[in-house]
């Protein structure tokens, strides 16, 4: 557990400071509002919309796995409540909106204010996003690259889509995939896989 807790403090004063920095840019560099990086009012309808973008996400990203029959008996974990709050926590309010603020509200728009082009906007999105999570493992495997495809094209497709550009909805739908996955599934697991 302390070493657990050790990781997560690491994680958190990362992400802390990737958050601090593109806002300082934004703020003093570029002098345009954190609204303009889709920081905006949050409405009750942008999480249930979240919510429901999470739930899809991880609904797509499973029924392949499913089909190919994957073991998920080593992903198993007890309840043990000080995780499941902490990583709860952590995947909204660390992962899901500091990534969410760099790759969606940052990275893709800026992308798109130079090429001009969705799709190659969000192909430089996936890489990007991709890349850094990438490096904590050093290592390529189709399934993770897909994961993280599905993800960022859900995402980036609904930012597009959506008339206010607010990253609420995608903050949310992160931080629930992310909950789902590596909180809910393994307890699933360790509940009916015993």
């Amino acid at each position: 557990m302390q070493t657990f807790i050790s990781n997560l403090l690491i994680g958190v004063l990362a992400y802390f400071i990737f958050e601090a920095v593109l806002i300082f840019y934004v703020k003093k560099i570029e002098k345009a509002p954190l609204s303009s990086l889709g920081l905006k009012k949050i409405h009750l309808s942008h999480i249930a919309k979240g919510l429901i973008l999470g739930i899809c996400m991880f609904i797509v990203q499973q029924i392949p796995l499913l089909i190919l029959r994957m073991d998920y008996s080593a992903y198993a974990m007890a309840p043990d409540p000080v995780y499941i709050i902490a990583m709860t926590l952590y995947c909204f309010f660390c992962v899901g909106f500091v990534e969410e603020l760099i790759f969606r509200g940052f990275i893709l728009q800026k992308t798109f204010a130079i090429c001009h082009s969705k799709t190659m906007s969000i192909l430089v999105n996936i890489v990007l996003f991709y890349a850094v999570h990438l490096f904590p493992a050093m290592r390529f495997s189709f399934g993770e690259f897909y994961s993280i495809a599905v993800n960022v094209l859900f995402l980036s497709i609904y930012f597009f889509k959506s008339r206010d550009k607010s990253l609420i909805p995608l903050i949310v739908a992160h931080g629930f995939y992310d909950t789902l996955t590596s909180v809910l599934l393994p307890l699933f697991i360790y509940a009916f896989g015993h």
